[in-house]
């Protein structure tokens, strides 16, 4: 055996000691990572202590938070998956946002907002601000909402118009509680009084004017059901009593 042989034969042995030493370095930091994340996410270590509601909460159930919150609240501080307990709170009726964080070192704040109910829609749903549909009980609610009925993809553009008709009403004492909005765009609207004036699928700013503008000599003269304003220059008024239909031009 020649010098170089024996002397790279003497050099095998620190190599593979100092390959297995590094071996088991990696093996135990995993071990060890392991190990304290299993215990960060033990609830008997790192319990949360206190859950915070934040908001103006009027119609979201409190007792409905907690509840929904309960599959994580299992977790413990560290454990405790954000992403998926905002998912279920933002599941919750009259919830419209929801933000949840981690306090140190056993504090979880719900920060929520609610809907805000802007009118019925279609009987069994509601609107809020921005035109977007949701469900929700109303038992609760202790405020008037319109009814809009319109198409499913056109809730924003129907309570726009609303918006628009009720502005205009509001100026001269009136309301609007109902409005229909057919697929072909014809627009009905109820007034609080009982009338309801017919706008057809056109010019309906201009309608309701025309309307207000002979409604103080019709309402001494008519015991009015509805107006149908679908005419270029007048209005037909059909009448409680008699049921017949009187037609003005102007």
């Amino acid at each position: 055996m020649s010098a170089f042989s024996e002397r790279l034969k003497q050099l095998e042995w620190p190599f593979w000691i100092g390959v297995a030493f590094f071996v088991a370095v990696i093996f135990s930091a995993i071990y060890l990572t392991l190990a304290a994340s299993e215990w960060l996410k033990d609830k008997k270590q790192l319990p949360i202590e206190m859950l915070v509601l934040e908001g103006d909460l009027k119609q979201v159930d409190e007792k409905a938070v907690l509840k929904a919150l309960e599959p994580q609240m299992q977790s413990s501080f560290v454990g405790l998956d954000v992403n998926a307990a905002q998912a279920n709170v933002e599941n919750l009726d009259w919830v419209y946002w929801a933000a949840i964080r981690k306090e140190w070192p056993s504090t979880i704040k719900v920060n929520l907002v609610e809907q805000q109910a802007k009118a019925k829609w279609n009987d069994d749903f509601l609107l809020n601000h921005l035109g977007e549909v949701f469900k929700a009980d109303t038992q609760k609610l202790d405020m008037f909402l319109p009814s809009l009925n319109g198409p499913i993809n056109e809730a924003s553009l129907v309570l726009e118009h609303y918006q628009d008709f009720s502005a205009l009403l509001a100026l001269h004492k009136m309301k609007a509680v109902a409005l229909t909005f057919t697929d072909r765009h014809s627009v009905k609207l109820l007034l609080d009084n009982g009338i309801e004036l017919k706008l057809g699928r056109e010019n309906w700013v201009a309608r309701i004017k025309r309307f207000l503008e002979f409604y103080p000599r019709l309402a001494t003269q008519h015991q009015i059901q509805y107006v149908d304003l679908r005419y270029d220059t007048g209005f037909a008024v059909g009448e409680l009593k008699e049921q017949q239909d009187t037609t003005i031009t102007g």
